[in-house]
């Protein structure tokens, strides 16, 4: 197998190979690892869809909660707090920036130090803290720890006063004083907080639960990755319709109590789990070892190195040691063969006379003589970082579409029979309804049919699956793009600014992108899942929602770009992205995104093709290719064999 190391008989230590005594394979070992220490969790075995039962209830409690949320923070802090529009957009950007970004540091935290189930915890706690303090106002935290929305009618000293309709236009409504701004910050802070303990680490936290050795749960981590987005995306889809609903149409309060007692249930059932639950230990942090990978290969960067053509021979003249983190836990590490893509790096390995090596095999030096893992390891950062750039792109176009759909549909005929009309901000939600419903037929249907066109194997890599996504992103720009060009039509015609046209017609678009985003979003995921170090598979999904921080940032940055640009090109004062959709030419922004995504995809083209995936060396070495374990090939693995020997190294 190319995409998870070398197989168990060559790449992984155990105690009948002396010369690697970091990567110990004996019983007591391997249970400790597997069970997170004590007597009871050093007996415990995987449990998988059994123990993931008891924690699926918070992913869905927690996208209801989050989107419910999210998409009505603006008009909370308008409605609610008084805030002009700019200010209450300005909050929730920062907000929304803040909250992505620092995911990173609970990914590092949850690697290196804590562990994903005491982050994650931490995570829950600091979201209840944060309901304690602020009940009048909104206590959020994001992903699959706590989502609480509180809302109270009967305290007024942490709210500004009810304004009118026309005191708004009239600009007298009163703001919120020093104090109420004071406690709603801090609320939105701890909240962050929250967020970082709870997003970076639920994913990985849920495929801890499964076990590669019993066949039962070969293909279950795979279908966990599916069926976590699905049932997302269906969370997301119910918080944009019926709570969103509610709380427009019949009270703020009920509106935010519904995800509150769901997020109180779903708490409950995932306490009750953690008999069941497999505490996988932190594993140290890798940024220090690649920090010496680069330090080590630039003090020799004057050596040559032995065979620079034949990666295997050169690996049997490098230094081979015990990897990193296999020294602190005891646990077995699957090691990476080495490579000869950025063979600068390798440099790192070359033993000098000046070099010792300490009795236990680890080097004297560590800041001047790196193993092969680690020179690997750090090559799996560097790699990922072009394919992570396509990313954000394709995020940012996501967003584009859906800010500006939800723009489209404030000007349209928002009923759904004769006396039934919907907020305009849920016809987003047929985008999270088409990502759960083209979820399972990618796996049952279109994941099947390509294994049998190339006769086994997982039939379509995860990079065509992105590129995939990309294809029909484009063609999503090209559909949005016809519909708006009729939507503006009849809202000139119609002489006071509004369509007579359905809403529902925006459909199609959303529906589009949302195929593109059943390639794409689950193809991320298990992408950087797999091709991150073993160390740091909490800040693979890290990486995902700060795409997604980086995008909301990118898409300012565009809209900004295109407006300079067509103001310039003779459309007088307003460019095709105006305060006004009408007046401006939204169609034409919408074409320009699809060449946006169509460059997006020729980017990707050129990621993909010199792409290497972890693991693999057939490409480089003339001696013959890497042992097969089924199907041979990087690209033609089964999917959940693709993560089988990544969570492997998580369990022993």
């Amino acid at each position: 197998m190319c995409e998870g190391g070398r197989p168990a008989e060559a790449s992984m230590a155990s105690s009948q190979r002396p010369p690697q005594p970091g990567l110990s394979g004996s019983p007591a070992e391997e249970e400790a690892a597997a069970g997170g220490g004590g007597a009871q969790a050093t007996r415990r075995r995987p449990r998988g869809w059994r123990a993931v039962a008891f924690i699926i209830g918070v992913y869905a409690a927690a996208s209801i909660g989050t989107n419910a949320f999210g998409f009505s923070l603006t008009t909370l802090l308008i409605g609610r707090y008084n805030m002009k529009p700019n200010a209450a957009t300005n909050v929730n950007n920062v907000f929304s920036g803040t909250f992505s970004f620092t995911l990173v540091i609970g990914a590092f935290v949850a690697d290196a130090l804590w562990g994903r189930f005491s982050t994650l915890l931490f995570g829950i706690a600091a979201g209840v803290i944060a309901s304690c303090m602020i009940k009048p106002h909104v206590v959020y935290q994001s992903g699959h720890g706590m989502a609480v929305i509180t809302l109270s009618a009967t305290v007024h000293k942490l709210k500004p006063p009810p304004c009118s309709p026309l005191d708004q236009q009239a600009g007298t409504c009163v703001a919120p004083s020093a104090l109420q701004r004071a406690v709603l910050y801090v609320g939105m802070g701890l909240l962050v907080v929250s967020a970082a303990g709870t997003n970076p680490t639920s994913l990985p936290f849920g495929a801890d639960q499964f076990d590669d050795s019993d066949e039962r749960h070969k293909g279950g981590l795979a279908r966990f990755y599916s069926g976590y987005y699905a049932i997302a995306m269906m969370a997301t889809f119910l918080a944009l319709t019926v709570v969103v609903y509610v709380q427009v149409k019949v009270s703020w309060g009920l509106g935010f109590a519904i995800p509150t007692v769901l997020m109180a249930v779903a708490f409950a059932v995932f306490l009750a789990g953690t008999r069941l639950y497999v505490y996988v230990p932190p594993e140290g942090s890798i940024f220090s070892s690649v920090a010496r990978v680069f330090v080590a290969s630039c003090s020799k960067w004057r050596l040559r190195l032995p065979h620079p053509d034949d990666a295997r021979r050169q690996e049997e003249l490098l230094y081979n040691g015990p990897p990193a983190a296999a020294n602190n836990n005891g646990r077995r590490v699957f090691r990476l063969p080495l490579t000869l893509q950025l063979r600068f790096l390798n440099k790192a390995a070359i033993m000098t006379d000046a070099d010792e090596i300490r009795p236990d095999g680890s080097p004297a030096r560590p800041w001047n003589l790196c193993s092969v893992q680690q020179v690997e390891e750090a090559k799996c950062l560097l790699k990922i970082i072009p394919v992570w750039i396509s990313g954000i792109l394709w995020f940012t176009v996501v967003t584009e579409l859906t800010n500006y759909t939800f723009l489209q549909a404030s000007t349209m005929d928002l009923h759904m029979g004769r006396h039934f009309t919907i907020p305009p901000v849920s016809i987003v939600a047929v985008f999270y309804l088409s990502v759960a419903l083209f979820v399972p037929v990618y796996d049952l249907l279109i994941a099947r049919a390509a294994r049998r066109v190339t006769k086994g194997g997982r039939g379509i890599t995860l990079l065509q699956r992105q590129g995939a996504g990309l294809v029909v992103g484009a063609l999503a720009f090209v559909v949005a793009a016809a519909v708006e060009r009729r939507r503006r039509r009849s809202a000139l015609a119609s002489g006071d600014g509004t369509s007579p046209l359905s809403v529902f017609l925006l459909a199609p678009q959303l529906a589009v992108m949302g195929v593109s985003g059943g390639f794409s979003l689950v193809g991320q995921t298990e992408f950087y899942n797999t091709q991150f170090p073993d160390q740091m598979r909490t800040l693979a999904n890290a990486a995902f929602y700060c795409e997604q921080g980086i995008s909301s940032y990118m898409a300012t940055f565009v809209v900004n770009i295109v407006n300079a640009r067509t103001r310039r090109g003779g459309g007088g004062s307003v460019g095709w992205v105006a305060d006004d959709i009408n007046a401006g030419r939204i169609d034409y922004f919408y074409y320009a995104m699809a060449v946006l995504t169509a460059a997006n995809f020729v980017y990707f083209l050129v990621c993909a093709h010199f792409y290497q995936y972890k693991g693999e060396q057939a490409a480089d070495s003339p001696a013959g290719p890497e042992p097969a374990r089924d199907s041979g090939s990087a690209c033609e693995i089964d999917a959940a064999l693709l993560i089988k020997d990544i969570i492997a190294s998580q369990r022993a």
